[in-house]
């Protein structure tokens, strides 16, 4: 969590930051109408506290044969944060959730090869101790990867 709460002009910072990463400071803040060394300071504040990380994302589509699949994971519910971190920290990880209903955590994981992801999940899923059960939905196409999903509202930061 943020050592304080974000307010309208850090959420239109983040839905500007999402839109384009890319893009200067002096735009944001022209778009914003605020100085730029405000959001040279609000980018770094928010940086720090780790609300936003600012980084590339890949587009799934073009990286040609990969395999992809949901994770669904039951496990003993005693073990679950351990387990959690320990999903997290494998590489090709790409979510990892505690969920309430049809499993306790659900992971998206990305591997190389059909075999790899097998692999991944005979060899170092299910012999993770206290994993009871994995069922895996392999992902055949993405149809829309918009990393803005996180967002309430449109992806511009409103609250829709």
């Amino acid at each position: 969590m943020p050592a304080r709460a974000l307010d309208e002009t850090d959420r239109a910072l983040i839905a500007a930051l999402q839109t384009d990463a890319r893009q200067s400071n002096q735009a944001i803040a022209n778009a914003l109408g605020v100085s730029e060394g405000t959001v040279r300071s609000r980018i770094r504040r928010l940086e720090e506290e780790g609300v936003v990380r600012i980084t590339t994302i890949q587009n799934l589509a073009a990286l040609g044969e990969q395999a992809a699949a949901y994770l669904w994971i039951t496990c003993d519910r005693s073990r679950i944060d351990e387990l959690g971190r320990r999903i997290a920290a494998e590489p090709g990880v790409g979510f990892a959730a505690a969920t309430l209903g049809r499993a306790d955590l659900l992971a998206i994981v990305f591997r190389e090869s059909p075999g790899e992801l097998v692999r991944f999940v005979d060899e170092v899923v299910k012999r993770l101790p206290g994993v009871v059960d994995v069922r895996t939905e392999p992902i055949l196409e993405f149809v829309k990867n918009d990393v803005r999903w996180g967002l309430v509202g449109g992806g511009d930061g409103s609250r829709r």
